[in-house]
């Protein structure tokens, strides 16, 4: 079975070139995908939920954008989707984690360090994306059970279904859907 998520990751200077670089993405999944064939990527419009949630008007297709340093990627497919992506740099993972986390992450990352840290901050994104309800909400729910990362997240009555994964040396990324066991491809822009 073909997976419905396309990651698409551009290489290089990316500011000031965001909504052409969304327009790409959601261009080549719709080349990719059956029954998005021929549609007119020049002509879509990007709106906003009253919480900053971009979403395109006029295409059933969502949409989940993330940068960190010379990276900027794009998770897209026909459900609702979120996604992170962090380049791990040095920090007092220690102190943000007992600012923005909850006690189990906070063990999570006394016991794993940064490596713990941005696994579950990248998670944290991609399902506050996901939701769409901010930042602000980035302490009110566990992406740690057992004392290991989550696959399901329960948060305001909804699941959703959240992976994390290295990109690259260095660099982590985390996407979450509501369909449990999503599979994704990965995919370049020029």
């Amino acid at each position: 079975m073909e997976p419905n998520l396309r990651i698409y990751i551009f290489r290089g200077e990316y500011k000031n070139r965001e909504e052409a670089l969304l327009r790409g993405a959601v261009g080549m999944y719709a080349e990719e995908i059956q029954g998005f064939s021929g549609v007119d990527t020049c002509h879509l419009t990007v709106k906003r939920t009253k919480k900053g949630k971009p979403y395109l008007d006029g295409l059933p297709l969502h949409f989940s954008p993330s940068h960190t340093g010379k990276l900027w990627g794009c998770l897209v497919s026909r459900f609702n989707v979120g996604f992170d992506i962090q380049i791990k740099r040095e920090a007092n993972h220690k102190k943000l984690a007992e600012r923005f986390f909850m006690d189990e992450e906070i063990k999570f990352v006394k016991a794993n360090g940064a490596d713990g840290f941005f696994d579950i901050w990248v998670r944290k994104e991609a399902c506050i994306k996901y939701y769409g309800t901010g930042l602000s909400d980035i302490g009110a729910f566990s992406v740690i059970k057992g004392g290991g990362p989550a696959e399901e997240i329960e948060y305001n009555g909804s699941a959703c279904f959240v992976n994390s994964f290295e990109f690259e040396k260095g660099v982590r990324c985390a996407y979450c859907s509501g369909v449990r066991g999503a599979e994704v491809w990965i995919r370049y822009l020029n």
